[in-house]
């Protein structure tokens, strides 16, 4: 029941918000073409800000959020979706080795219960000339907020359907073999990165 109830809210709480992300949703994900898999697609925010030319996989783990996302699929031709997390192994069935042009990673890695093990998968999946695609929030460097990210913590998880707080996913993506393509810090209190990671030789 909580599923659902934080499926059908999820698009109306973060209409707000993605009037300061979507623009950066955007010039992210717009240029791309090719095989791209968008990670914990939720809700299908994303769907909007990919080329009808490309070929999308979307993958989300909630059944509730992911049938908001099937809602949308009439208008998105190019994109397929499945019910499946990203460190399922029953994605092996569907997304070869070294076959993404891009994986798409917008506000997910925040929730996945490993994050450094999708990490790999991102890098599996990824060919060698393929890029990470990253917009996420992250643990703050001060002390004041820092902290308090910490002591909120299990607070929000609980109620923000697993995200967490205090990830330094920024350290994650680079001590998994990433180089940064382009990477930029963004905000104070809440820290976000947004960047483009290709593999390191």
């Amino acid at each position: 029941m909580y599923k659902k109830i934080f499926a059908k809210v999820y698009d109306p709480i973060m209409v707000h918000i993605e009037k300061g992300i979507g623009p950066k949703r955007e010039a992210l994900l717009s240029p791309l073409t090719g095989k791209i898999l968008d990670v914990g697609c939720g809700t299908g925010v994303n769907f909007q800000y990919f080329r009808k030319d490309a070929q999308v996989i979307g993958i989300e783990p909630s059944a509730a959020m992911l049938a908001y996302a099937k809602k949308k699929l009439d208008q998105y031709p190019q994109i397929k979706v499945f019910n499946l997390g990203v460190n399922d192994p029953k994605l092996d069935d569907i997304i070869a080795p070294a076959s993404m042009d891009y994986v798409i990673s917008t506000l997910v890695l925040c929730t996945i219960p490993n994050p450094k093990e999708a990490i790999q998968n991102y890098k599996k999946w990824l060919k060698p000339n393929g890029k990470l695609i990253v917009l996420e929030h992250i643990k703050s460097e001060g002390r004041f907020y820092g902290g308090l990210q910490e002591v909120l913590n299990p607070v929000w998880k609980g109620l923000a359907d697993g995200c967490n707080l205090n990830r330094q996913t920024d350290q994650y993506i680079l001590e998994a073999g990433f180089k940064a393509d382009e990477h930029f810090y963004l905000g104070n209190k809440l820290r976000w990165i947004q960047g483009v990671y290709g593999l390191s030789d």
